[in-house]
C-alpha cells in the first residue's frame, strides 16, 4: 500500500511530496533538531529516508498519524494522504468556515 506524503513549505527549506510504500517504512523516529525544530525521519528500507522539519507537535501528531496508518494499513484504501504539517483541528474549521461565505 502506498500513502502521499506532502510536506508544504511553511517557510521550511525542506517541502517534500511523494508517494511511499508502506512495506518499506522501518522506522519512524522524531529527532531534536537546531534553533527549536525538530525533524521526522521515515526510514526505508529501500531507499534514503525522509526528513521533515517542524515544531514539536506538528512532529507528534504526524508520528501518531502514521503509526495509525501502519497498524491497520490492511483496512485502508490502495492510496492515503498525509499533509505535513498536519492542520489542527481548529484551522480546519475555520476554514471551512470562510469558504462557506
Amino acid at each position: 500500500m502506498f500513502i502521499e506524503i506532502i510536506s508544504l513549505d511553511d517557510g521550511y527549506k525542506n517541502p517534500y511530496q511523494g508517494m511511499v510504500n508502506i512495506e518499506y517504512v522501518h522506522q519512524i523516529k522524531i529527532i531534536r533538531g537546531r534553533h527549536r525544530q525538530y525533524e521526522l525521519h521515515l526510514n526505508l528500507s529501500n531507499s534514503p529516508s525522509i526528513e521533515l522539519l517542524g515544531r514539536k507537535e506538528e512532529c507528534e501528531r504526524f508520528y501518531e498519524e502514521l503509526k495509525q496508518i501502519l497498524k491497520t494499513h490492511k483496512q485502508l484504501s490502495t492510496t492515503d494522504t498525509l499533509v505535513f504539517p498536519p492542520r489542527s483541528p481548529s484551522k480546519l474549521s475555520s476554514e471551512g468556515t470562510e469558504e462557506d461565505s
